[in-house]
């Protein structure tokens, strides 16, 4: 247990164990930790990360705690406790000959680097304040990344600390360690670029990363079952999360049973049952391809037989439009297939909602990791000679969603223009995926 005097051992004993009744905290890189006295520079997201590091850090750490929030009644006792060490903005040089005391008895000494909470998640201009303590005491500087607490009741996350409800409970987060840096090589620029690389470290540990996009979809599409998720621009039709599910199962076990092939064309625009049948192919554990309808005959057919496509999913209405595409030997017309499973949809409707996820990926008979195996192919233009195949992984677009998610910072009134279609490597990661995994 951190800590020098046995108050506070006590007091870390207790607020620790607190704490990790609502967090599990992962350390890595925790063998960079220096034996004597260093700098700690993390990225500063919640009210709660002095906490969380404290968690994950083997030693007591001194944390550098602005002067306005140290003299609060409430907060001063408690920082006294743990050796915090208060800053003045305009007069630091009491805060700088403190904290190059400690370091020199070897202690660990904290301070957020960006001088405020995080307002979108990411990692903002570094502060001036690192440098000059580093400098002073010639001491080592590591690199803290603490990764997933954006979300957390503590965070800035929907526009407001506290006043929402946490997203998982217990709530997982990451905390990153990174290779010390000496103190005359520790500028902004290089501490910048380390807290990046070690915050890509931590984003590689997110269990949900290596996932199959068929369930990462099914538990999205769950949280909320009657809740609209597409309306259709051409007719102004809506379909809610559990309808979407009823038809994408039905017609996935219809391509599971007459179609073996591993790769499925989709030859639709951005609309409703593009959405269904894209989701259908990835339940079914195959591969959708989106096809550029607007590309050229040849250019088509390259793509066709590079990817061995054999069968491709339509409409009648939209097939009629292409009298030139070259469509490969088998063609799965929606206007004409769902109306035929009509009984299986209400079916699959009615078992998606009361189904739990995990039972019901298991009679999907879905792989639980899908990793950086093949989760979607698509076709560059062909503007400078044939059309080249792009493999998108699980893992790539997992990511792709996670760090959009960070960035956009939807909310429940949100909604998302699909104007690009999905054959569009944004069209098929923002404006598909990202609402079928993370949308409210």
């Amino acid at each position: 247990m951190p800590g020098d005097s046995a108050t506070e051992r006590a007091f870390y004993f207790f607020a620790c164990g607190i704490a990790r009744l609502v967090y599990r905290v992962k350390a890595i890189g925790i063998e960079n930790l220096p034996t004597g006295g260093c700098l700690l520079v993390p990225n500063h997201i919640s009210w709660i990360d002095a906490v969380i590091l404290q968690i994950a850090c083997p030693r007591a750490v001194r944390f550098i705690i602005d002067e306005e929030f140290y003299g609060k009644p409430m907060l001063q006792p408690v920082l006294r406790m743990v050796r915090a060490i208060p800053i003045n903005r305009r007069k630091p040089r009491e805060a700088i000959r403190r904290a190059t005391a400690q370091i020199e008895l070897g202690q660990l000494v904290c301070i957020f680097p960006e001088g405020q909470l995080s307002r979108t998640g990411t990692l903002a201009r570094l502060q001036r304040g690192f440098e000059m303590i580093a400098r002073h005491a010639q001491a080592p500087v590591v690199p803290v990344f603490l990764d997933q607490l954006w979300g957390s009741i503590f965070s800035f996350q929907g526009g407001r600390f506290f006043r929402k409800w946490p997203k998982h409970f217990p709530y997982r987060a990451t905390v990153g360690f990174g290779v010390p840096v000496s103190a005359d090589e520790a500028t902004i620029a290089r501490v910048h670029e380390d807290l990046l690389k070690v915050g890509a470290d931590c984003f590689e540990q997110r269990p949900e990363l290596n996932e199959h996009l068929g369930r990462r979809a099914l538990r999205g599409l769950k949280r909320s079952p009657f809740a609209t998720l597409v309306t259709d621009g051409l007719d102004g039709s809506k379909l809610s999360r559990g309808k979407l599910l009823g038809l994408s199962i039905a017609l996935s076990r219809y391509l599971q049973k007459n179609f073996p092939e591993k790769r499925i064309a989709i030859v639709l625009p951005a609309s409703k049952g593009a959405v269904v049948a894209n989701l259908a192919v990835a339940l079914a554990n195959k591969i959708p391809v989106g096809l550029n309808f607007t590309a050229s005959a040849e250019a088509i057919s390259s793509a066709i037989a590079r990817a061995e496509i054999r069968t491709a999913i339509s409409a009648t209405p939209f097939q009629a439009r292409l009298p030139s595409f070259p469509w490969p030997a088998n063609s799965v017309l929606l206007d004409k297939v769902l109306p035929k499973l009509k009984l299986k949809i209400v079916f699959w409707w009615a078992a998606g909602i009361i189904t739990p996820n995990f039972l019901l990926a298991r009679w999907l008979d879905l792989p639980h990791f899908g990793r950086h195996e093949e989760a979607v192919l698509l076709f560059t233009s062909g503007s400078s000679g044939e059309p080249k195949g792009v493999v998108l992984s699980h893992h790539n677009i997992a990511g792709n969603v996670a760090q959009f998610t960070v960035m956009l910072d939807a909310g429940p009134r949100d909604s998302l223009l699909a104007s690009l279609p999905f054959f569009h490597s944004f069209g098929c990661t923002v404006t598909l995926w990202y609402p079928l995994i993370e949308g409210t």
